[in-house]
């Protein structure tokens, strides 16, 4: 038995900072033994002190879990973390919203007085202050957002996480150790937000780049508003009715809508100080570029049409994910975004904003689950768990065993293939990994249960173009 194998065992969060090709080096057998012991181990750390999760396995009639599949009826679905009442953002009770979100983790926030706080965006801000929580949003086509109660010390787990993964994912050491070389980060998005694609940027900053001084953003001054990303969900929401707009604008976006225009109107400036920066400060050197494809490709298209390409050193790395998302790009929108920034080294993965660990594409271009992840297949009518078999399509869910506070086994809306149970990828590592496509099941009905997070950016903008409408 390995030492790397034992120190899972006994620990999954050290998974966070292990070296992370020796992930996909465990035999089936270890890694079914990972699973079930982890698993074990963290609904009876959990249970006591989450509610939700405690009468979910009353009602399940599960006190413990003996077989792997006994884990299947614990995962909840991905609306659990909006499964608040609408009203609690519509009235601002964000009183009952703290109590609420308190059943979801196992971090004490009870002392948390949110009387009086009126945006989302406060709360959070609340939240940040008060207790160890930096809880990250998700949009939501009704206006309904997701909050996902992660911790700070889980927050730089995620990052030091990524790094590893850039360090050991082509083998120990094949690419840059940016946790001991500091690097510039390229972001073509917000700096400060409380969705899951901004909770860790000033984190990477401390970690990889040093220091703001060698940051750059498109929109460096700019937040990500969770209030705004809520408006773009009823927004959505009116429109599939085939309605205009929405009657009841909240009272709060309409006391910040001067300060939310003038970011609005600050724009088109934000992106030409951006493409001017990018190429002043750090045109022809090493950088670390992340954001989603569909995000990219934004970037790059623009940048092309200035006649800028080979922006960057060709020793620069790139983390992304998301692929085209339904976006209208054409055949080569891969080839222009890496034309743009001037390299080649990157990294996809698949992932989810409640799960820690994230799913890397190798060459033949599956996606690898790493072993602290407790992967399913769910029969899309029953909900039952589909056999582990190579080939196997389903809906997919997981538990990630990293996070030790909340309940990190959930349900998702993708359907999946899944191999790797019964002979390894061609790239040889091991473990169950996702054979593409990985598609929505709400788009094979017609429909869409949330805004992608590629998608979320361009909703909230439409949604300050909205509040802009308001005041002509």
């Amino acid at each position: 038995m390995s030492q790397y194998f034992e120190q899972l065992l006994a620990d999954p969060t050290s998974f966070h900072d292990a070296p992370y090709d020796e992930a996909f080096k465990l035999t089936i057998e270890q890694i079914e033994r990972l699973h079930l012991e982890g698993a074990r181990k963290r609904f009876a750390q959990l249970r006591p002190g989450l509610s939700v999760l405690d009468k979910l396995a009353r009602e399940q009639g599960i006190e413990m879990i003996e077989k792997i599949d006994d884990i299947a009826p614990l995962l909840f679905p991905h609306t659990v973390y909006k499964s608040y009442p609408i009203s609690y953002l519509e009235r601002s009770r964000f009183d009952k919203l703290t109590k609420w979100l308190g059943g979801l983790t196992t971090t004490d926030i009870s002392n948390v007085d949110a009387t009086g706080i009126e945006s989302i965006d406060d709360w959070l801000d609340l939240l940040d202050a008060e207790t160890p929580l930096t809880v990250a949003h998700t949009s939501g086509t009704t206006g309904k957002l997701s909050f996902v109660p992660r911790t700070k010390e889980q927050w730089t787990q995620t990052i030091v996480h990524s790094a590893i993964i850039i360090r050991d994912w082509w083998g120990r050491n094949s690419g840059p150790d940016i946790l001991k070389n500091k690097i510039p980060i390229i972001i073509p998005g917000y700096r400060y937000g409380a969705a899951a694609t901004q909770r860790g940027n000033g984190i990477q900053i401390d970690i990889y780049a040093g220091g703001e001084e060698n940051a750059l953003f498109m929109y460096p001054d700019a937040r990500f508003s969770a209030d705004v990303a809520s408006l773009a969900g009823r927004l959505r929401a009116a429109e599939a009715r085939g309605e205009a707009g929405i009657q009841d604008i909240p009272q709060v976006l309409l006391d910040r809508r001067e300060s939310l225009l003038a970011l609005e109107k600050r724009r088109p400036e934000d992106v030409r100080h951006f493409f001017d920066e990018a190429q002043r400060r750090f045109g022809g050197k090493d950088v670390y570029v992340t954001a989603m494809w569909a995000i990219l490709f934004d970037w790059a298209e623009e940048g092309l049409k200035r006649g800028i390409k080979n922006i960057f050193g060709p020793g620069s790395v790139l983390l992304t994910g998301g692929g085209k998302k339904g976006k209208d790009m054409p055949d080569d929108w891969r080839e222009q975004v890496l034309e743009f920034l001037g390299f080649s080294n990157f990294y996809e993965m698949y992932a989810t904003s409640e799960m820690m660990g994230l799913c890397m594409m190798c060459e033949h271009g599956n996606y690898h689950i790493p072993p602290v992840i407790v992967p399913f297949l769910l029969d899309p009518a029953t909900g039952k768990p589909l056999p582990r078999k190579d080939g196997t399509t389903g809906r997919f869910a997981g538990l990630d065993l990293m996070p030790n506070t909340y309940w990190a086994g959930l349900i998702t809306g993708d359907e999946i293939t899944l191999s790797g149970w019964e002979k390894p990828c061609a790239c040889g590592r091991t473990g169950p990994h996702v054979v593409p496509p990985v598609r929505r099941y709400s788009e094979k009905e017609g429909g869409d249960d949330r805004i992608v997070c590629a998608g979320a950016p361009e909703a909230h903008d439409r949604a300050l173009e909205f509040l802009a409408e308001l005041s002509m």
